[in-house]
């Protein structure tokens, strides 16, 4: 789940104006983006994401769902529910009917809150080109990492409109590319804060594995 954990380095939108960016036209886009996102008090994104590696013959699709407020989120992909209210971290695997319970890693920087808050220390932006796709202008920026990671890039597409992601894209070191297409975004969707924490009544019979 680190692979989709880095689709948050597509919502630096919070922290962009202060980012490592040398790139006027990049810098330009980020703010754009910056300040559309930082309006929202909580988000909903629907997405597709796909792992694609031509070497080795994968392309698979899955389909998931994402509510944001602030360090916390609800992410529903595959057979996984996972929670996190900013200190916890709850993954509920349906298959098995069972929660892991984690402490929200502070050191490991593919975390969505690491990303947001340490993004100028740790990559830099470019902007690429634009294209015509689905009767949109898209403004295509890579981000770089500063230090060595996994991964060479992270490529961001944005929708020159409207200012909203449209695309990002992960490319691992090992030929796989994990691409995260945003189907459906929702902005202030209502959200309790009781969405961003895992109560155990709601899964009769779970099995709990607290791993903190």
């Amino acid at each position: 789940m680190k692979k989709f954990l880095l689709f948050f380095v597509a919502l630096v939108l919070l922290n962009l104006a202060q980012a490592q960016v040398d790139d006027p036209k990049a810098k330009e886009i980020l703010h754009n983006l910056s300040e559309k996102y930082k309006s929202y008090n909580t988000m909903k994104f629907e997405f597709t994401y796909t792992i694609s590696n031509p070497k080795n013959k994968v392309n698979e699709s899955k389909k998931g769902s994402i509510y944001i407020k602030g360090n916390k989120y609800r992410l529903y992909i595959d057979n996984q529910i996972i929670i996190c209210d900013g200190k916890t971290v709850w993954t509920y695997i349906k298959d098995e009917n069972e929660v892991q319970i984690n402490n929200l890693d502070t050191n490991n920087l593919n975390t969505p809150t690491k990303i947001l808050t340490a993004y100028k220390k740790n990559y830099r932006a470019k902007f690429i080109k634009e294209v015509a796709e689905a009767n949109k202008i898209i403004q295509v920026i890579d981000l770089v990492p500063l230090k060595t990671q996994s991964f060479y890039k992270v490529r961001v597409e944005i929708d020159k409109t409207n200012h909203m992601l449209y695309r990002s894209s992960i490319y691992d070191k090992n030929g796989s590319i994990y691409t995260y297409t945003i189907d459906n975004f929702k902005e202030n969707p209502k959200v309790f804060d009781s969405r961003f924490t895992f109560n155990e009544k709601d899964y009769p019979g779970v099995i709990i594995n607290d791993m903190r």
